[in-house]
């Protein structure tokens, strides 16, 4: 009924994979549509709230996020792979990350995605991937990839 209700509302986007074809994530702004609004409007937001239904796995590089955020895993679950090692990130898992904080998630296959609370703070910074050591601004990394001129090392 509430997915319902915010779809109704605007409040529904689906983000497709880099082929555009499947669904890749499904996110609910449970306060503000800050991606509907002006790009300076969203921007100049301090926080939002929002759910977010992962049904794919990242099929990039590390990268990291324009905001300090935190996330709880409320169904489903994910791996999630940062310089550190690959660690399953379950029900329950709470966990409060940098912008500088560099991961990837990986969904089973054969599991039915992950459903989670996503709470985001003020953008701080663009965001981007790590290629070879080197940090790539989003917008560069994309047109790269998309141009052929990348390799994607984890997928």
């Amino acid at each position: 009924m509430l997915l319902t209700l915010l779809e109704k509302l605007g409040r529904k986007r689906i983000i497709y994979d880099r082929n555009g074809i499947e669904p890749y994530l499904v996110r609910y702004y449970l306060l503000f549509s800050d991606k509907l609004m002006e790009a300076d409007n969203a921007r100049s937001l301090p926080f939002n709230v929002m759910l977010h239904y992962i049904c794919l796995s990242d099929p990039d590089d590390l990268h990291d996020h324009p905001w300090w955020y935190a996330t709880l895993i409320l169904k489903g679950g994910y791996w999630e792979i940062t310089p550190e090692g690959k660690f399953w990130r379950g029900p329950g898992h709470f966990r409060i990350r940098s912008p500088h904080s560099l991961h990837r998630i990986e969904v089973s296959p054969d599991s039915q995605g992950s459903w989670s609370l996503f709470f985001r703070g003020p953008r701080i910074k663009n965001w981007g991937f790590i290629k070879q050591g080197k940090w790539l601004d989003h917008k560069t990394y994309l047109n790269q990839r998309k141009q052929g001129l990348l390799k994607v090392t984890n997928q």
